[in-house]
Parts: C-alpha cells; structure tokens; sequence
C-alpha cells in the first residue's frame, strides 16, 4: 500500500498600484510566471497593494485583465477580475474551458488596469515594475496541441420553425486515436446536436456517440469530447432556425 499526495491551490500573485501617502517606493522582489492549463478551468488570484505593501480596498472598481501574444500585436482574453476579497485587495481571473480551447500554447504576457476616476492606470505586476507579467499558456492537462480540421456541411435546405431540417457535417475519417474534440460556433441556432459515428460510413449503419444536446436561440461556441475508436464520425444537426458557423474537429 501506498499513498500519493495531491495538492490543489489557487496561485495568488502580489501586484502593487501607485497609491498612499508613502514616500517609500515598493516594488516586488519576485514576480512568478503563471500559467492557464487548456482544456479545465483556470483561476488565478491577485492580490493589490500600495507602496506602504498595504492591501487596496478595490470594492467597486472594475479591474481589467488583458492576455497578450508574446510579440504584443494581438489581445488574446480580456475580462473583468471577479472580486474575492475586494476589501483585502484579492480578485480572481476566471478563465473558462471554452476560452482556452480557442487558445494556442504559447508563452504570452498579461496586463492588469484600474479606474482611477476619469483614467485608467496600469498595474506594476513585474519585478521591475513593469506593467506586463509572463503567463503560459500550457498543455499539461490534455495531449499536446492538435491543430484542428474545419468540416463543412452537406448540402441541405434552409430550416424553419414550421419546417425544420436535418442535416449533417461532412464525415470525418477517424484516426489511431481514442479521444477528439469537437467545437461548433453558434449563430442563433434553435434545435438538437448529436455526434454519431460509424464503421462504415453506410447510410444504415451510423449510431450515436452522444446523447442529444438541445439549443434554443444559442449565440456561441460549445465543443464535445468522444471517448473511443470510430472508424467514420460526423455531425447530425436537427435544426427550426438559426445557424452554425463552423465545426471544428480535433
């Protein structure tokens, strides 16, 4: 018999804004790189002092947290912080599983700002102060990145309310692999998803993989993970409105 220690935790950064009365000028002795682990849910802490290293009472300030290209030409996330402790200075970033999914692993830089009446001041998150950190964008969760395959969509006819539709995405040959994604953007869809998959590809001998998602009126991306080895997989779309911009296969 033996035992594994597991730790769970949510990494808290110390950042520090101009402000109090001190002369003193404070910066962080040691800024850590953090990290967003695709495929999960990321929480990030950060914890806001002022040049005295006293907490800032961030209660009714809205603190924005951009995510940047490593070259700094493209913002890749920006969200709002979600208060925590905003009395104490503490504020969570919540990255979500979607948004990581649409997410390249690379090494990136992130930025914080807050309001200060009619400005908008940056954050010092560096060790020199500096107003961008280093974050990695990282894979350790799931299988290394797999670039993903866009299908398209066998030939149907418009759906409606009184006439809904439906059809399918063009057939995905399925590889030596037991697990693949499947990301879809929604544009007002209305109707059912199922993934199916097929050994053959015969018109007789597909079966579902999934059960059945329902949409009514959905603006936005979901995806669905497959378990197990399927010779054919494709799309099935029961749709009364709406549309899907694109599929995404992985």
């Amino acid at each position: 018999m033996y035992a594994t220690t597991v730790n769970y935790f949510i990494p808290r950064q110390t950042v520090v804004l101009y402000s109090g009365a001190s002369n003193r000028r404070y910066q962080t002795v040691y800024s850590r790189n953090l990290k967003i682990h695709k495929g999960v849910d990321n929480q990030l802490q950060f914890q806001f002092i002022n040049q005295d290293q006293k907490p800032v009472n961030i209660t009714g300030k809205t603190l924005t947290c951009r995510l940047m290209s490593y070259d700094g030409s493209e913002i890749l996330l920006q969200k709002s912080l979600t208060p925590l402790l905003p009395v104490t200075g503490i504020a969570t970033l919540e990255v979500t599983t979607n948004e990581t999914l649409g997410m390249d692993t690379a090494l990136c830089y992130y930025s914080i700002s807050i309001p200060d009446g009619a400005f908008e001041y940056p954050v010092f998150v560096d060790d020199n102060s500096g107003g961008r950190g280093i974050i990695n964008i990282t894979d350790s969760i799931l299988p290394k990145y797999v670039k993903s395959m866009d299908l398209g969509f066998l030939a149907h006819s418009a759906p409606t309310i009184e006439m809904p539709v439906t059809y399918f995405s063009e057939t995905y040959r399925g590889k030596d692999a037991s697990n693949y994604t499947v990301q879809l953007v929604f544009d007002g869809f209305i109707g059912t998803i199922n993934i199916q998959g097929s050994i053959s590809s015969a018109a007789d001998e597909w079966y579902d993989i999934t059960n059945p998602s329902t949409y009514t009126d959905y603006v936005g991306t979901d995806y669905f993970n497959i378990d197990g080895c399927h010779a054919f997989i494709r799309v099935q779309m029961v749709s009364s409105g709406g549309t899907i911009g694109k599929i995404l296969f992985r």
